[in-house]
Parts: structure tokens; C-alpha cells; sequence
């Protein structure tokens, strides 16, 4: 009980060195291609934790670890990995329900919030990093799709600096996009893959604009409760 008091106190620090510590191995190719084994697993642990420390009612709790269980075996069992799209595509559809009802916590409970403290700047960082994820797998989802669909059209991303594009690729371009960075050494080629690319772009447009709203008008109320508080004899 003490553990997991202490997962509710610091949550989103949690999670945030999950994304950074995913973020890190993300370019070592073989992590995301071939050892879902032993991703899925970790991932999923850390997915667990952060449930049990955010969910507010026992019913969210349990259909959020239900959900987490099942997209965590179907990774395993099916071929392709549990974070990107492999030839089956029920895990990472799973995976994005995952992170959907992860980000709807973390947004809740940012809003929510009454002042500003090391959590709640967590907790907006690893929202923005959640999206970046989130189309990161939307994307491969696309490219499987197109693959089966269009199997003679050109493929949905090209790559100037390396003849094929691979999965881990996709963590990279979605963050460029998110940021609207976009140095061009990926580019997308499908019109379906650029309309989403585009609506990621507004869509992390949108969240910085809410969160940095948010934050100043948390910072308001802390300002006048302190005026307050310095006014009273």
C-alpha cells in the first residue's frame, strides 16, 4: 500500500521517465522490430502503475487494467509489435485506446489541479509526449493499411538519408511534426498520411496554447491568494 501511495503521489514523474527512458531506445531498431517480448512487458507494468495511482473510480480502474492486459497479451501472441503495426493490427489498435484513456487522466487531472507544482508540470509534458506516441502509432497503422489496401501505390513515407524506412522512424517524425519542426528528411507521400500529419501540427498547437493558459491562470489564483492572505490583519 505504501508503494502505491507513493506511485499516486508521483505519477506523472513516473511516466514522464517512461517516455524519456522509450524516447532513448527508440533508435536501436532491433527494441521496436523484433524484441516486443520485452517492451510490452515493461511498458506495461509502467502503464499498470500509472492507472492504479490516477484512476479516480474502481470501475475506471479496473476497465483501464483490463484494457492494459489485453492489448499487453494480444502484443505478444500476434506478430508485429504492441507499439507499432506489424502484419496484425489489433494490438496497436489496442495500444491507441491505451494511451486515449491515458491522456484523458492526465488532462483531468491537470485541469483539476488548484496550483502549479513539479506534478502538474509533469503531467503536461507527458501529455504532449502521449501525442506525440499516439500518432506515432496512428501512423504505422496507415502504413500497414495502405500496404494491404494499395499494395501498388508508393509507400507512405520516404526517407532521404536511408534507403528504407523503418518503424522507429516513426517516433522521430511524429515528434518533428508535433513541434512543427520538420526538417524534411521525412517526408510523407500519402495524401491520407499528410492530412494527419497536419492535424498533429494542430493538434500540439492547440495543447501548448491550452496548457500555457491553463498555467497562467493557475498562476492568477496562487497571486490573489497571496494578496489575500498578505491583506488580512
Amino acid at each position: 500500500m505504501k508503494f502505491l501511495s507513493w506511485i499516486a503521489r508521483h505519477r506523472w514523474r513516473v511516466l514522464l521517465l517512461s517516455f524519456i527512458a522509450l524516447l532513448m531506445i527508440s533508435p536501436v531498431s532491433r527494441i521496436f522490430d523484433d524484441q516486443d517480448n520485452i517492451i510490452t512487458p515493461v511498458f506495461t507494468i509502467i502503464v499498470a502503475l500509472v492507472i492504479l495511482g490516477a484512476a479516480e473510480r474502481r470501475e475506471m480502474l479496473w476497465l483501464m487494467l483490463a484494457l492494459t492486459l489485453v492489448w499487453s497479451t494480444v502484443s505478444i501472441a500476434t506478430d508485429g509489435s504492441g507499439l507499432f503495426a506489424g502484419i496484425s493490427l489489433l494490438a496497436p489498435a489496442l495500444f491507441l485506446f491505451v494511451l486515449a484513456a491515458i491522456f484523458t487522466l492526465v488532462v483531468r487531472w491537470m485541469m483539476r489541479a488548484g496550483h502549479i507544482n513539479a506534478e502538474v508540470l509533469c503531467a503536461a509534458i507527458c501529455g504532449y509526449l502521449l501525442l506525440g506516441i499516439f500518432w506515432a502509432v496512428l501512423y504505422s497503422i496507415l502504413i500497414t493499411v495502405r500496404q494491404m489496401w494499395f499494395p501498388h501505390d508508393p509507400a507512405a513515407f520516404t526517407s532521404t538519408n536511408n534507403d528504407t524506412f523503418e518503424p522507429r522512424d516513426l517516433l522521430y517524425f511524429s515528434y518533428m511534426t508535433l513541434t512543427t519542426t520538420g526538417y524534411g528528411d521525412i517526408v510523407p507521400r500519402g495524401s491520407e498520411v499528410r492530412m494527419f500529419a497536419v492535424l498533429e501540427a494542430m493538434v500540439g498547437l492547440f495543447y501548448n496554447t491550452i496548457v500555457i493558459a491553463r498555467f497562467v491562470s493557475l498562476y492568477g489564483v496562487k497571486l490573489r491568494d497571496d494578496r489575500r492572505r498578505d491583506s488580512e490583519p
